[in-house]
Protein backbone atom coordinates (compact mmCIF):
# COMPACT_ATOMS: atom_id res chain seq x y z
CA UNK A 1 0.00 0.00 0.00
CA UNK A 2 1.17 3.25 -0.81
CA UNK A 3 2.54 5.94 1.72
CA UNK A 4 0.82 9.24 1.28
CA UNK A 5 3.03 12.47 1.68
CA UNK A 6 3.15 15.60 3.52
CA UNK A 7 1.34 17.65 0.87
CA UNK A 8 -0.90 14.84 0.05
CA UNK A 9 -4.58 15.87 -0.55
CA UNK A 10 -7.75 12.93 0.13
CA UNK A 11 -11.35 13.73 -1.49
CA UNK A 12 -14.29 12.51 0.34
CA UNK A 13 -16.30 9.61 -2.02
CA UNK A 14 -20.20 8.75 -1.32
CA UNK A 15 -20.96 5.25 -1.47
CA UNK A 16 -24.04 3.51 -2.47
CA UNK A 17 -26.08 2.86 1.02
CA UNK A 18 -24.29 0.21 3.25
CA UNK A 19 -21.15 -0.45 0.83
CA UNK A 20 -18.24 1.90 2.35
CA UNK A 21 -15.82 -1.01 2.60
CA UNK A 22 -17.20 -2.95 -0.77
CA UNK A 23 -16.71 0.33 -2.95
CA UNK A 24 -12.85 0.59 -0.68
CA UNK A 25 -12.03 -2.71 -2.68
CA UNK A 26 -12.86 -1.75 -5.31
CA UNK A 27 -11.08 1.46 -5.76
CA UNK A 28 -8.11 -0.25 -4.12
CA UNK A 29 -8.64 -2.64 -7.03
CA UNK A 30 -7.68 0.54 -9.33
CA UNK A 31 -4.42 0.91 -7.84
CA UNK A 32 -5.97 3.75 -5.06
CA UNK A 33 -5.12 4.37 -1.91
CA UNK A 34 -8.59 4.17 0.42
CA UNK A 35 -9.65 5.07 3.84
CA UNK A 36 -12.45 3.79 5.25
CA UNK A 37 -12.87 5.23 9.59
CA UNK A 38 -14.11 2.65 11.45
CA UNK A 39 -14.84 1.97 15.47
CA UNK A 40 -16.04 -0.65 17.34
CA UNK A 41 -18.60 -1.25 19.27
CA UNK A 42 -19.64 -4.40 21.93
CA UNK A 43 -22.93 -4.84 22.71
CA UNK A 44 -24.85 -7.99 24.21
CA UNK A 45 -26.39 -10.24 21.80
CA UNK A 46 -30.58 -10.38 22.24
CA UNK A 47 -30.89 -14.06 21.52
CA UNK A 48 -27.24 -15.67 23.27
CA UNK A 49 -26.80 -13.24 25.96
CA UNK A 50 -23.20 -13.24 24.88
CA UNK A 51 -21.12 -9.99 24.93
CA UNK A 52 -20.17 -9.41 20.82
CA UNK A 53 -18.01 -6.82 19.16
CA UNK A 54 -18.81 -5.34 15.60
CA UNK A 55 -17.28 -2.75 13.69
CA UNK A 56 -19.35 0.15 12.19
CA UNK A 57 -18.58 2.74 9.77
CA UNK A 58 -17.64 6.33 11.52
CA UNK A 59 -18.91 7.92 8.78
CA UNK A 60 -21.78 6.10 7.05
CA UNK A 61 -21.34 6.17 3.52
CA UNK A 62 -18.16 7.78 3.13
CA UNK A 63 -14.69 7.04 2.92
CA UNK A 64 -11.37 9.04 1.80
CA UNK A 65 -9.72 8.67 -1.49
CA UNK A 66 -5.94 9.84 -2.31
CA UNK A 67 -5.61 12.23 -4.88
CA UNK A 68 -5.99 10.82 -7.99
CA UNK A 69 -6.37 11.56 -12.13
CA UNK A 70 -8.87 8.75 -12.45
CA UNK A 71 -11.66 10.02 -11.41
CA UNK A 72 -13.69 8.55 -14.26
CA UNK A 73 -12.56 5.13 -13.53
CA UNK A 74 -13.56 5.83 -9.29
CA UNK A 75 -17.32 6.49 -10.51
CA UNK A 76 -17.54 3.80 -12.25
CA UNK A 77 -17.12 1.30 -9.63
CA UNK A 78 -20.47 -0.23 -9.09
CA UNK A 79 -20.78 0.62 -5.00
CA UNK A 80 -19.65 4.16 -5.66
CA UNK A 81 -22.31 6.64 -5.73
CA UNK A 82 -20.45 9.95 -6.23
CA UNK A 83 -17.30 12.36 -5.20
CA UNK A 84 -18.16 15.20 -3.01
CA UNK A 85 -17.63 18.16 -5.36
CA UNK A 86 -17.52 22.37 -4.82
CA UNK A 87 -19.93 24.60 -5.97
CA UNK A 88 -17.55 24.81 -9.43
CA UNK A 89 -17.59 21.35 -10.17
CA UNK A 90 -14.32 20.71 -8.43
CA UNK A 91 -13.73 17.64 -6.65
CA UNK A 92 -12.99 18.92 -2.75
CA UNK A 93 -9.59 18.28 -0.82
CA UNK A 94 -9.14 16.95 2.20
CA UNK A 95 -5.63 18.00 3.78
CA UNK A 96 -3.77 14.87 4.65
CA UNK A 97 -3.46 15.95 8.57
CA UNK A 98 -7.25 15.85 8.89
CA UNK A 99 -7.58 11.98 7.38
CA UNK A 100 -3.86 11.19 9.81
CA UNK A 101 -5.86 12.71 12.54
CA UNK A 102 -9.28 10.94 12.14
CA UNK A 103 -6.69 7.91 11.94
CA UNK A 104 -5.07 8.22 15.11
CA UNK A 105 -7.88 8.51 16.78
CA UNK A 106 -9.03 5.56 15.53
CA UNK A 107 -6.01 3.22 16.58
CA UNK A 108 -6.17 4.97 19.72
CA UNK A 109 -9.60 4.02 20.41
CA UNK A 110 -11.24 6.92 21.00
CA UNK A 111 -14.07 6.61 19.09
CA UNK A 112 -14.90 2.84 20.34
CA UNK A 113 -17.74 1.87 22.54
CA UNK A 114 -16.21 -0.65 24.14
CA UNK A 115 -16.90 -1.88 28.02
CA UNK A 116 -15.23 -1.55 30.91
CA UNK A 117 -13.98 -5.55 32.07
CA UNK A 118 -13.01 -6.21 36.05
CA UNK A 119 -12.02 -3.50 38.33
CA UNK A 120 -11.37 -0.41 37.57
CA UNK A 121 -8.05 1.52 39.36
CA UNK A 122 -8.55 5.17 40.57
CA UNK A 123 -7.55 7.71 38.70
CA UNK A 124 -8.39 5.61 35.25
CA UNK A 125 -10.72 7.79 32.78
CA UNK A 126 -13.81 6.13 31.68
CA UNK A 127 -16.96 7.06 29.69
CA UNK A 128 -20.61 6.69 30.38
CA UNK A 129 -22.18 4.75 27.09
CA UNK A 130 -25.89 4.23 28.46
CA UNK A 131 -28.28 5.46 30.64
CA UNK A 132 -28.83 9.60 31.41
CA UNK A 133 -25.23 10.33 31.78
CA UNK A 134 -24.23 9.13 27.80
CA UNK A 135 -21.76 10.73 26.66
CA UNK A 136 -20.06 11.82 29.76
CA UNK A 137 -16.46 10.77 31.17
CA UNK A 138 -14.73 11.50 33.97
CA UNK A 139 -11.83 9.89 36.67
CA UNK A 140 -12.73 7.18 38.82
CA UNK A 141 -12.16 8.00 42.14
CA UNK A 142 -13.25 4.93 43.89
CA UNK A 143 -14.56 1.56 42.58
CA UNK A 144 -15.98 -1.67 43.93
CA UNK A 145 -17.15 -5.25 41.74
CA UNK A 146 -20.14 -3.46 41.03
CA UNK A 147 -20.00 -0.05 39.86
CA UNK A 148 -17.45 3.12 40.38
CA UNK A 149 -17.74 6.31 41.62
CA UNK A 150 -16.28 8.85 39.15
CA UNK A 151 -16.05 12.59 38.78
CA UNK A 152 -17.85 14.46 36.20
CA UNK A 153 -18.01 17.96 34.98
CA UNK A 154 -21.97 18.91 35.02
CA UNK A 155 -23.41 21.85 35.98
CA UNK A 156 -20.23 24.42 35.72
CA UNK A 157 -18.62 21.96 38.82
CA UNK A 158 -17.66 18.84 39.59
CA UNK A 159 -20.30 16.42 40.40
CA UNK A 160 -19.56 12.86 41.95
CA UNK A 161 -21.53 10.43 39.82
CA UNK A 162 -22.35 6.26 41.24
CA UNK A 163 -22.26 4.55 37.72
CA UNK A 164 -22.90 0.92 37.50
CA UNK A 165 -19.87 -0.82 35.65
CA UNK A 166 -21.96 -2.37 32.37
CA UNK A 167 -22.70 1.44 31.92
CA UNK A 168 -19.38 2.22 31.55
CA UNK A 169 -17.21 2.05 28.59
CA UNK A 170 -13.08 2.54 28.04
CA UNK A 171 -11.57 6.11 27.03
CA UNK A 172 -9.34 6.25 23.52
Amino acid sequence: MKQATDTARWYVVRARPSLELKAAEEIAGLGQVVYVPRFRKEYKHARHKRWSVKYFSLLTGYLFVLASDHWPRVLDCESVDCILRSNNGEPVPILDATVQGIRSKQETGEYDEMRVHGRVEAGTSVKVITGALAGLHGPVSASTDAHVIMMLQMFGREVAAKVPLEKLGQTG
